[in-house]
Order: structure tokens, then sequence, then C-alpha cells
């Protein structure tokens, strides 16, 4: 399996182009759902991931420190979709953005039958509805995009502990609703469904 920081490696230091493809092509679809998560719209998305790999592609000479692209890439795509959004609507703050997180849940019906599913999607939407904008988007960060601790502090614009202490609090808030809401099952479909990415 090819590893994305050795394929961007290799595109800073070969310039090779199949490399830098590799690289787009392993999180285009995680970025347009992030954006669109974040409350962006569909074409503020799209203009600001091609913006984010135009300034990868032509910076390149001055990327060699990066050790996880797919850290940075997060970060310089969602500051970009914060300067787009600046653009069209003159001032918004990162708070009023994240304030927007949301995560839907649209492909439970192709693993399950439809009665079945919708309960369940119910019961996950819940959970989901239950946490902060921020604490969404940090289960977001860990479980869909697999990021570490210190990558999602880097994304967040926030300090290594504090993204430990969030990602904590946020996994115990959830325990505490399943344990409220008597459906063990949540929890473990939850993970399950971060796991095969079907959250967009």
């Amino acid at each position: 399996m090819v590893s994305i920081d050795l394929s961007w490696r290799s595109f800073v230091e070969k310039g090779d182009e199949p490399s830098f493809s590799f690289v787009y092509n392993n999180h285009v679809d995680d970025l347009y759902s992030y954006g669109i998560s974040l409350g962006f719209q569909k074409e503020t998305c799209k203009d600001a991931i091609q913006d984010t790999f135009y300034k990868l592609y032509i910076s390149k000479d001055n990327l060699g420190h990066i050790k996880n692209i797919t850290a940075y890439i997060f970060k310089s795509f969602k500051h970009r979709l914060i300067d787009l959004s600046r653009k069209s609507i003159k001032e918004e703050a990162l708070d009023s953005i994240t304030e927007s997180f949301t995560v839907q849940i649209t492909v439970l019906d192709d693993i399950i039958d439809s009665e079945e599913a919708e309960f369940l999607k119910k019961k996950v939407a819940l959970l989901l509805n239950g946490l902060t904008p921020s604490q969404r988007e940090i289960v977001y960060l860990k479980y869909m995009i697999g990021l570490g601790h210190k990558e999602i502090a880097d994304v967040l614009d926030i300090r290594e502990e504090s993204a430990r202490k969030l990602l904590y609090r946020t996994m115990e808030k959830l325990r505490q609703q399943v344990a409220e809401e008597d459906f063990p099952e949540a929890l473990t479909i939850l993970f399950i469904l971060f796991s095969h990415q079907l959250f967009r």
C-alpha cells in the first residue's frame, strides 16, 4: 500500500507528478465532505480544494519540512475556506463557522433494511446532535480522517493537550448519552460508520 506521506515526499524531492495526483485523489472527497460539514457551499468547497492543491503544487520547494501532509492539507483547506467566505460575506469569524459543523448520515440504507436504517440513523443522529460543533468536528477528524492528536491540534489551532482533553470529554459525553438512551449498540454503530466512511 502506497503511503500518502511517502508520495508527498516523492513529489517534493523528485517532482513526481503521479505522486502528487495520488495525494490529491486520496484527499479530495474527504476535504469536500469536511467543507460541507463546516457549513460552506458546494462551490466554495470546490474552489478551496483547487486553491489548496494549486498552492501546494507551486510551493513544494518550501514545504519539505512538512511531515504529516494530511494534517497540513486539512489546515490549509480550512483556512482557505475561511478566506473565500470572508471575501463573499465581507467578514466571518472562525467561531461562527465552526458553530455550523454538522455530520449527515446518508449511506446506512445500503447495509441494512430501510426500516431499521431509519431507526438507527435517528439514534446515531441524536448522539451527534448532543455534541457541540467542536466536539463533532474533533470526532470527525479523529475517526473519519484518522488524524492523531498533534495533527488535530494543528488543524483546530489549539494545543495538543487541549485536543486530547477535547476528544476524551467528547467520548465520555457520547458514552453517557448512550447510557441515558439505553441504546448500547449506538456507540458501536457510530464507530462502524466512521470506520467505513459512511458519513457525508
